[in-house]
């Protein structure tokens, strides 16, 4: 599978091994599941309230946000997850948490700290969906 191709350039170079069970046709090809993990990376900018932070720079300008309502952020690598709420202006949005959250807890884990949103994206999916999990 091209392994003479030069490891720099920017292109796939992969080896299988082992018994072929199945071959495909090239119009089988986009029923694989193949896919990319994405990760985009934000800023807490505050807290609203016990349960709600306002976000910042997850997306640019102009860029339509509704797709993204109800998909799971964390605060940091290892802090509270909740889900993307709404805008708040043109470029920041809200993120709830769940009401069973310390009073607190959300405070203490968002001072300067990083949000990130986690998902996959399927390499032949032509709606080119966001899959979280």
């Amino acid at each position: 599978s091209h392994l003479e191709t030069d490891h720099n350039l920017n292109a796939c170079r992969i080896a299988f091994y082992g018994k072929l069970v199945r071959s495909l046709a090239p119009d089988e090809v986009p029923k694989l599941r193949v896919f990319k993990r994405k990760r985009k990376e934000g800023q807490v900018e505050r807290l609203h309230d016990d349960h709600t932070l306002i976000c910042k720079n997850l997306f640019r300008p102009g860029t339509d946000m509704t797709p993204f309502f109800g998909m799971e952020v964390q605060v940091g690598e290892s802090g509270p997850v909740g889900r993307i709420d709404s805008t708040f202006g043109k470029t920041k949005f809200k993120v709830a948490f769940p009401s069973s959250l310390e009073p607190g807890v959300l405070a203490d884990a968002c001072k300067g700290a990083r949000i990130y949103l986690n998902y996959k994206r399927f390499v032949f999916d032509t709606e080119k969906r966001m899959i979280q999990h």
